[in-house]
């Protein structure tokens, strides 16, 4: 996760019920996104301001996971409001589909009434309205929703990487110059959850560079995810994926660079767990979606210390 810190008390781990009442910030009309509200969420990076919260990403009770990111100079927002839309800003996005929706089947039955607004006409003016998501649900399925047109875009993404760059269609064309797609992802007839989409031969490619541009990231991620083997349980599973994110994370440089990592998270949506490791831990947090944690009403917030320790042997 590569973002921006823009400021307000920063979140962390973080369970949210069906319960809790955050109005929509685009025009206030809390029967939008709060009354519809049925899912219990478990969410992760974000901050907390005096009236809303900002999720970066999550898991809910169904195993639907979502993120957003950063989508500058691709988004077509919409100015006016409609009382017949469910109106909504982008950063309310995550929060709006992992507490509505069981499965990316059932958020695309509904994203015609959804439309993410610019700041022409909202309540209150937030900047950085321009985001993408990615989502991923318990089939495997795994899309880009992209605000590019209206309605929201539904892209499907079976390599499973996404980035900041506008426009997932050239991205994904950029990966033929680092490896070849097998027929059935060039035919898209690849099957949800299927994980190397490619063959596997690299003779005559291009090997990924160094550097932390969106672009590059991509290319890099989805080129180490190929070449890995495929995991055959979670424990080797989330020790692929944070390895894989050790190849992109940014690091801390104001002097070159406004956005630098601030934490990095995997999800997992068969156990409902939610893996956190803030930039300056070397420990991965865990948190999970029990039926116990579920009976809470109220927001719970689960802080782990941003610090780097080892663990002492003698």
């Amino acid at each position: 996760m590569v973002i921006k810190y823009l400021g307000g008390p920063w979140i962390g781990m973080t369970y949210m019920s069906c319960q809790y009442m955050c109005p929509p910030v685009f025009n206030g009309i809390r029967s939008l996104m709060v009354d519809n509200i049925r899912i219990n969420m478990l969410v992760g990076g974000g901050f907390q301001d005096q009236d809303y919260v900002d999720i970066s990403d999550g898991v809910n009770e169904c195993g639907l996971m979502a993120q957003k990111l950063t989508f500058t100079n691709g988004a077509n927002l919409v100015d006016e409001k409609d009382a017949r839309k469910v109106q909504l800003e982008a950063f309310e996005f995550v929060h709006y589909v992992l507490g509505n929706f069981a499965s990316i089947a059932e958020i695309e039955a509904h994203l015609s009434q959804i439309e993410l607004m610019s700041n022409a006409n909202s309540n209150h003016k937030n900047g950085g309205a321009e985001l993408h998501f990615s989502l991923t649900d318990l089939t495997g399925r795994t899309v880009v929703i992209e605000p590019s047109t209206n309605p929201l875009k539904v892209i499907d993404n079976p390599m499973g990487i996404v980035t900041n760059m506008p426009n997932f269609e050239r991205q994904l064309a950029k990966l033929e110059d680092y490896m070849e797609f097998s027929d059935d992802f060039k035919t898209g007839h690849i099957k949800p959850g299927t994980f190397h989409v490619t063959t596997g031969k690299l003779g005559g490619k291009k090997s990924p560079l160094g550097g932390f541009s969106p672009s590059q990231r991509f290319v890099r991620a989805a080129y180490v995810k190929e070449l890995a083997d495929q995991p055959t349980n979670e424990s080797q599973a989330l020790s692929l994926t944070f390895g894989v994110l050790d190849t992109v994370t940014v690091p801390k440089s104001m002097a070159h660079r406004p956005t630098y990592t601030v934490y990095r998270a995997a999800t997992s949506a068969q156990d409902l767990t939610y893996y956190y490791q803030a930039a300056d831990q070397a420990q991965v947090s865990s948190l999970r979606l029990t039926p116990e944690l579920m009976q809470t009403k109220e927001v719970r917030v689960f802080t782990s210390a941003n610090i780097w320790q080892a663990k002492e042997l003698n």
